[in-house]
């Protein structure tokens, strides 16, 4: 397993983002690449802007699956990417084993410029699978349902892409409690962030303005333990 998903510790608490208090989106601190995840529709302008501008500093992008659409976690990249239209190394959408990655080409934004998503190796998605049991609990695969898939996808992606340095959340801040079990963004998020070997997660509110740690602590589903969100 990479260094992304090996088992350790916390190396601060989850959450935590290096500028996190800062007024603005921080930008990358190398030309590395930027992953992007969050909502799939009713993302907010602000969002979008602000994952536009952190591209600026980025020289690629990553993320798992959904086409390049107005609204969605990805419409931040679309600039990017109509940027990048020939440059197969500087936009990395995923996919799962199996699938052909055209569904990812079927977005309204930078036609013709988005490739086929790549689809992850059988092996590393199986391994995922075995971190994401070991960190979250042994039940959160029943919790997700057929959407179990897409946060194996999201683990096996961050193993399988090299030179991530920073991930995006977009956060749906809107979002009910009683869809926190099934919610693939905070599995992620819980399974990933703040642990060694992993890059940090900046976590953007509705204003497009990364949440401090402060408002972070404030949101309901930060504390919540895999027991909890019924994983475990």
């Amino acid at each position: 397993l990479s260094n992304a998903l090996s088992l350790g510790r916390r190396s601060r608490p989850p959450g935590f983002v290096m500028g996190s208090c800062a007024s603005t989106p921080p930008l990358l601190p190398d030309r590395g690449v930027l992953r992007i995840i969050g909502m799939t529709s009713d993302a907010s302008s602000s969002q979008t802007k602000a994952v536009a501008a952190m591209l600026m500093t980025a020289e690629a992008v990553s993320w798992d699956g959904d086409p390049v659409k107005t609204g969605s976690f990805t419409a931040g990249a679309a600039s990017f990417v109509a940027a990048h239209c020939d440059t197969a190394s500087a936009v990395l959408p995923a996919t799962t084993p199996g699938s052909d990655g055209t569904y990812t080409q079927s977005g309204d934004l930078a036609k013709s410029c988005v490739p086929k998503a790549e689809a992850v190796s059988q092996a590393g998605f199986d391994e995922a699978g075995l971190l994401l049991d070991a960190r979250l609990g042994a039940k959160w695969a029943e919790a997700f349902g057929g959407s179990a898939q897409y946060v194996k996808l999201a683990a096996a992606n961050l193993a399988a892409t090299p030179g991530i340095r920073r991930v995006a959340w977009q956060l749906d801040e809107d979002r009910a409690p009683e869809e926190y079990a099934d919610w693939v963004s905070l599995a992620e998020y819980k399974a990933f962030a703040g642990y060694a070997g992993s890059p940090p997660y900046v976590v953007l509110g509705a204003r497009g303005v990364p949440l401090s740690q402060s408002e972070l602590e404030r949101q309901p589903w930060y504390a919540m333990t895999p027991e909890q969100l019924g994983w475990a």
